[in-house]
């Protein structure tokens, strides 16, 4: 059974006439009665009452119309989707996200994005730079919003957000009073960093810095995600640098100061699988401006 024996039935059977079905499917009424003919046959039970002058429905037939009616919406809304998902308009954007860039700045794009495309669906993940491009490698993401570098052939990606470096301190420690940071602040300073499996090479620039003024910070601790790395430096366990997106989120017990010169911006970039051809993540793309690119 085809969906077109459907249309030709329900046609027939709505209106009760051979006549006037064919006039609106604009075929020959014998091709029509043929048609239903081979379904009828099919299906192996009658399904129209003919006689010269009318034509009515049998029980079959009443039901077979029912089912036709729900068969054929489905395929007029599959249709439509297929259509509105070869437009971008409908579909699933599976989105990667470290936490910092999970702020106001990111909410208004996202906001825009859900107003022009509401058929889509957005799925977030909160997961460090590393597994993002794991998972983006595998194709079990669409995007990554993730610090640079990216370093694999096999990614597109652009910048789409930067911002300074801050350290992030307990507020009872000695250098918030200090009205000026120097490099030789951090001299044997106790630290709180991400785990390195879990981020590739954030903290590169800081301690390069301090190396050239000759301080030796140590890390005394390590988090396995920003959130907790934030609080256990409210707690005292240590100071770090942190962007200043993450100033936003107020944490009792934290101070956050402007650093010494010398560290560049933090970029946020939004990467993707260069191979990803999906309208979607085209128009989703489309709503962030380049910055600018390694």
């Amino acid at each position: 059974m085809e969906l077109r024996h459907l249309r030709y039935f329900m046609a027939v059977a709505e209106g009760l006439s051979f006549r006037g079905a064919a006039d609106k499917l604009r075929v020959a009424q014998p091709a029509l009665s043929a048609q239903i003919k081979s379904l009828e046959d099919e299906l192996g039970v009658k399904l129209l009452e003919r006689t010269t002058r009318s034509v009515s429905l049998t029980n079959a037939g009443r039901v077979l119309l029912e089912e036709a009616r729900t068969v054929l919406k489905a395929a007029t809304r599959a249709e439509n989707r297929a259509r509105h998902a070869d437009r971008g308009l409908v579909g699933t954007l599976r989105i990667g996200i470290i936490a910092p860039s999970a702020n106001a700045w990111l909410s208004g794009v996202l906001s825009s994005f859900r107003a022009q495309h509401p058929g889509v669906e957005l799925s977030f993940f909160d997961l460090p730079s590393i597994e993002q491009l794991h998972r983006l490698r595998e194709h079990d993401l669409d995007v990554g919003f993730l610090r640079p570098p990216i370093g694999l052939p096999q990614f597109d990606y652009q910048v789409v957000e930067q911002s300074p470096q801050m350290l992030a301190l307990p507020e009872g420690h000695r250098l918030v009073k200090k009205k000026t940071l120097e490099w030789i602040d951090f001299h044997e300073e106790p630290m709180v960093v991400v785990h390195p499996n879990l981020q590739h090479g954030f903290y590169d620039a800081f301690f390069a810095q301090c190396a050239r003024a000759g301080a030796t910070p140590r890390v005394a601790q390590t988090a396995n995600d920003i959130h907790t790395k934030m609080w256990l430096i409210s707690a005292g366990l240590g100071l770090a640098p942190t962007t200043s997106a993450l100033a936003e989120i107020k944490r009792p017990g934290l101070a956050l100061r402007a650093m010494p010169p010398g560290l560049p911006l933090v970029q946020t970039v939004m990467a993707w699988h260069r191979s990803d051809e999906s309208p979607v993540l085209s128009h989703f793309r489309e709503c962030f401006p380049t910055l600018g690119q390694d």
